[in-house]
């Protein structure tokens, strides 16, 4: 077997080579993302959440999208279709029909997982439902893209798109490629809205939304998808002339799985560490507010939602003390009786802990306070009475 059969080499009438360097290349770079995506998170925050095991989803179905791209190159992508063999003819249609579902599918996940990412960095119901939103319309867009390919041709062979009847593939492409434009623009704009006003220095703000903001590559590329399949359409060589559409679409799915792994760089993380954003820090404190803003509201907010969580016999204390310092002025309340206040926690036997602390070993200290007021008598003066 000679070296050229061995390494074909890419020819103007045979563009298979460069698209399988190029295919291969972009599932190493995006396998390689997931990597690091993952290694990162474990050595900074030491745990895996739900966005990334719909990463790793995502990563399933590129593999198999890539493989199905692969055996379609060997049936044809990127020759004259005047130069296959029926049977390569209809093995194109077949893989071309499996690589379409599955881009759809490797979109669908690489989108929910940057929405179940702005879904744990911010402890905002508002925010949260936006994102909730926003993953409803990518999964409802799936639907309707999967439905739309699975049923493309008349049955029951579907994926015969060539002499065979079929609804308007451009006006439907054109449909689903622009709402895929639409829920990315949202991924991007959506962290700008959750970060804008938080109280913290603008290099983190720009950091936290630059690793959003970075998706923008995911819409010019689907723009340029789509620019390519619009002209392929109005040619009647399918097989060669769609080949940079095939390419778009790769760099596509590429891009949208390494953009959603890149908000899990160190920078971003510690700026997540650093309490930007540490929802759990204020679930861990009992309060479910907003972070804080910069206004007079939302801090008074915050500390009413501090002063709740205080402990009663603290409280107890303080209101105590008033009396006390009303009594020392010549004020003496109109009642004859006692009145005791004991400050409990766990004695050296117990059992409670500082439930907010995670470092502390030590035990709260156990407190009685006891006074008895007697008074027969209303106020005459400051300090005088009879």
């Amino acid at each position: 077997m000679s070296t050229s059969n061995r390494h074909p080499k890419a020819t103007p009438d045979d563009y298979g080579p460069v698209i399988n360097i190029i295919t291969w290349f972009l599932l190493v770079t995006t396998t390689l993302a997931v990597i690091v995506r993952i290694a990162t998170k474990l050595a900074i925050s030491r745990r895996t959440d739900a966005d990334d095991y719909v990463t790793f989803v995502a990563l399933f179905f590129s593999i198999a999208q890539v493989v199905a791209v692969s055996l379609q190159t060997a049936a044809g992508l990127g020759q004259h279709a005047d130069t296959l063999s029926p049977l390569n003819l209809e093995r194109f249609q077949q893989t071309g029909y499996a690589a379409s579902l599955l881009y759809i599918a490797t979109l669908c996940f690489s989108k929910i997982s940057v929405a179940l990412l702005l879904q744990t960095i911010t402890p905002v119901q508002l925010h949260k439902q936006m994102t909730l939103a926003v993953g409803a319309v990518t999964v409802l867009w799936t639907v309707i893209a999967m439905f739309g390919l699975a049923f493309q041709c008349h049955l029951p062979y579907p994926w015969r798109f060539i002499d065979n009847a079929c609804f308007n593939q451009t006006v439907f492409w054109n449909f689903v490629q622009a709402f895929n434009m639409l829920i990315d623009v949202a991924l991007v704009l959506l962290p700008l809205f959750i970060v804008w006003r938080v109280q913290v220095g603008a290099g983190k703000k720009v950091v936290v939304f630059a690793c959003f903001a970075i998706r923008i590559v995911v819409i010019a590329a689907v723009a340029a998808q789509l620019a390519f399949f619009n002209r392929a359409t109005s040619s009647n060589d399918p097989t060669f002339t769609i080949w940079p559409m095939v390419i778009c679409a790769q760099l596509v799915q590429s891009l949208s799985i390494v953009t959603a792994c890149i908000p899990y760089l160190k920078p971003f993380l510690q700026s997540l560490e650093s309490g930007m954003i540490r929802s759990d820090d204020l679930r861990r404190r009992g309060m479910n507010g907003t972070p804080q803003y910069g206004t007079a509201h939302s801090q008074r907010s915050v500390d009413h939602t501090q002063s709740k969580s205080s402990s009663k016999p603290a409280r107890i204390l303080q209101e105590k003390s008033l009396e006390l310092n009303q009594i020392s002025r010549g004020y003496v309340p109109p009642f004859k009786g006692q009145n005791s206040t004991t400050v409990t926690t766990a004695g050296k036997d117990g059992h409670e802990w500082d439930a907010d602390s995670q470092t502390s070993q030590s035990k709260i200290i156990k407190q009685t306070t006891t006074w008895q007021v007697d008074t027969e008598s209303q106020v005459v003066g400051a300090g005088h009475a009879r």
